[in-house]
């Protein structure tokens, strides 16, 4: 991580507009820290009664971690999105009809939330574009067992990779990313959390996205790989083994197709080619539009599968069910 390019903070921006974009959509919504602190119940376990690890718990501990790991007094604001709201109320309101109810009568967590924080002056460019060291993570309640003891391992997603600053895309790698992270205490969080940080490997990731640029998909050979990558959902299973996974939906394939022609920043040659890193870009900004506890996932792959086609471009072997 020290041979990250140090630059002033305030370049790594594409005129503000970058802080306006959505790292997620789907049926997300922005929130600040400070309302999830103030005024969000925190869910418990049945048989304590003990409260499980709050979003706001989550958000402060790994942050803490990035801190300790990279020698960092203050990160910047964590960008938050949150679904499927439990909504509740008091006691004493509970005979009351719901447009009558008081603010102070009604309680309201979030059973989902996905957010990320951008490391002070830890920058590179590829193509001119900015890419700030990012770090976050998802926290769904629904995917822990609340009909046990405050013992019972809670499960969380996290990662460190990087922030494309002109369009807000999340760039993330294997060794950057726990998918099912399970922790019994804010201590064991803290652990598992520096335990990712610290094996990340940033130079190497970096490098292997910088690497994207010097290969390009032909007009050709990016419509194969859409009308294949559309066959993919629709295959058996038996005719799926042995094909490279790619989760991305047929709603979202449609999106990098159209993407293609109209994205400002990624849209293909005037001859209608595409170099990978464009063609990376169009996925992880499609996959934007997945819902909390599929976002990472998603993230994930269309790293994976962009190095695969890559590889694919390399062998010019043909064995690439994609491209042949």
């Amino acid at each position: 991580m020290e041979n990250l390019t140090l630059l002033p903070q305030n370049l790594s921006s594409n005129g503000g507009a970058a802080s306006q974009n959505k790292f997620i959509e789907a049926n997300t919504e922005a929130i600040e820290l400070k309302e999830i602190r103030d005024k969000h119940i925190i869910p418990v376990f049945l048989k304590d009664n003990e409260p499980a690890i709050s979003h706001v718990e989550f958000v402060e501990a790994v942050s803490e971690t990035a801190r300790d790991v990279f020698g960092i007094s203050e990160l910047s604001k964590p960008m938050i999105r949150v679904s499927h709201p439990i909504k509740g109320r008091t006691y004493e309101a509970r005979h009351k009809k719901a447009n009558e109810l008081l603010p102070n009568e009604k309680t309201i967590y979030y059973e989902r939330m996905a957010y990320m924080v951008s490391l002070p002056n830890m920058i590179k460019n590829i193509n001119g574009q900015l890419l700030e060291l990012t770090i976050g993570g998802v926290k769904a309640y629904n995917l822990d067992n609340f009909n046990s003891t405050k013992g019972s391992a809670e499960h969380f997603k996290l990662f460190i990779g990087f922030k494309n600053t002109v369009c807000t895309n999340l760039c993330i790698s294997t060794d950057g990313t726990k998918l099912d992270l399970k922790a019994k205490s804010i201590e064991d969080l803290y652990a598992k959390a520096f335990e990712l940080f610290t094996s990340y490997d940033g130079v190497e990731h970096f490098n292997e996205m910088e690497a994207f640029t010097d290969y390009e998909l032909t007009e050709s050979q990016f419509a194969q790989l859409i009308g294949r990558s559309r066959l993919y959902q629709h295959l058996p299973k038996e005719e799926k083994l042995g094909i490279p996974e790619l989760l991305i939906s047929d709603t979202q394939i449609s999106k990098v197709a159209d993407c293609y022609y109209s994205d400002p920043n990624f849209s293909r040659n005037d001859n209608g080619s595409i170099d990978l890193w464009r063609f990376y870009n169009l996925l992880t900004g499609a996959v934007k539009s997945s819902y909390i506890d599929r976002f990472l996932e998603r993230e994930l792959n269309s790293f994976d599968f962009t190095k695969q086609v890559r590889n694919a471009l390399d062998s010019n072997s043909g064995d690439f069910w994609y491209l042949n």
